[in-house]
């Protein structure tokens, strides 16, 4: 097999013959006179895990709860794995949802909180006890089968309530924000954990978080919203390095944005004469503008280089002072006052343990980047 045949199948989104999993056309959802959701279309494939990102109110919980059945569209089509999913019951749908509350019943054992829907759907007592069994071990619970809710920790009851949300084998699992309730290293921990058990599994994951490090870590593509709307959805990789426009630029990880106009739109390169920096900015590759337009410029704070000498490498450079320092063990984040008034964030690994020299405040100091480090954005 080549290289891209191993792309295309690890990526079916890029196969234009890959048929979607879930199938999202054309959805509207309207309470009265408000859209939540504002036509939205998306193809999710199976064996993903597709994070819906966004801030409070952009939509993405109300675009879960119509893919689970708890909300029915004003219009558009929901397909789930070729079956249209109009008129049919949430209890009917081959998919589960797991709550951001966990929704345990704090009564029953670990154990019994798991095998709720199937004693429910009348499976035979043998194999529910062989299933709950499996997902007990599956979620590394097996010591903590007959401890009630209160007993555990946050991360044991969010794990059983996925191994709940698993056991009737969905074809589909929606996550409201799953691990909004745990604590910061704890929900690093569970990240993988998760991961890991989806991979396992091979169940689609549609997962609704409204933070960014979560979706960047547990997705294989995001779909970032606001205002009832997805504005883009790529890996990873490509929402953070290439978002198409300045609110996903601002909204993804953080971000220097420098205004300006455009002076020279060549074919291979733009340049931005910019009040924020005081100098003209470079940026590689052309768009489809026409000199004068207002434009902006994005540059990711570790991608500016920071010293006490001049950048004379690099195609953008200014200077200033820095203004303020924050020292985060891993980096070091400076935030600059240029010459022209502008503040810019700046982080600079911390490589070693010392920091003989180290800049420090009220340091006169040059900054720059590459020209291809730039992002230019439109709207």
């Amino acid at each position: 097999m080549s290289d891209d045949q191993t792309a295309t199948n690890a990526q079916p989104w890029n196969d234009p013959n890959a048929e979607p999993f879930l199938q999202i056309k054309s959805i509207t959802k309207k309470f009265g006179a408000f859209t939540a959701v504002n036509n939205v279309s998306l193809d999710i494939y199976k064996g993903e895990i597709f994070c819906l990102l966004g801030g409070s109110g952009c939509g993405k919980s109300t675009l879960l709860r119509m893919l689970s059945g708890f909300e029915n569209p004003t219009s558009g089509q929901i397909i789930i794995d070729g079956q249209d999913q109009a008129g049919v019951a949430p209890y009917a749908r081959e998919t589960n949802m797991m709550f951001q509350s966990y929704a345990l019943f704090p009564h029953m054992t670990v154990e019994k909180n798991i095998a709720y829907g199937l004693k429910r759907d009348g499976i035979p007592k043998a194999e529910i006890a062989t299933r709950v069994t499996d997902m007990l071990s599956l979620v590394q619970l097996d010591q903590f089968a007959t401890r009630k809710p209160h007993q555990l920790s946050g991360g044991q009851r969010q794990r059983v309530a996925l191994a709940r949300s698993l056991i009737k084998k969905p074809k589909l699992l929606m996550l409201d924000e799953p691990l909004g309730a745990l604590d910061k290293k704890l929900r690093e921990e569970t990240q993988f954990e998760l991961m890991k058990i989806q991979e396992s599994l091979g169940v689609t994951f549609v997962v609704v978080t409204h933070d960014q490090e979560e979706a960047m870590t547990l997705s294989s593509r995001i779909g970032v919203m606001t205002a009832g709307e997805i504005v883009q959805v790529g890996t990873p990789h490509e929402i953070y390095e290439f978002p198409q426009n300045r609110f996903v630029a601002d909204f993804i990880g953080s971000v220097n944005i420098f205004e300006g106009r455009i002076s020279e739109d060549g074919t291979d390169h733009v340049v931005v004469k910019s009040q924020d920096t005081g100098t003209d900015i470079y940026v590689p590759h052309g768009i489809s503008g026409v000199e004068g337009q207002k434009v902006a410029v994005a540059v990711r704070p570790e991608k500016i280089l920071i010293s006490r000498t001049p950048q004379n490498d690099m195609r953008n450079a200014v200077t200033g002072v820095v203004d303020e320092i924050a020292y985060m063990g891993n980096a070091t984040v400076f935030q600059v006052l240029l010459d022209s008034g502008k503040r810019v964030r700046v982080s600079q690994s911390n490589r070693t343990r010392s920091d003989d020299g180290a800049l420090t405040w009220d340091d006169r100091v040059h900054i720059g980047w590459a020209g291809a480090a730039g992002i230019l954005v439109t709207s």
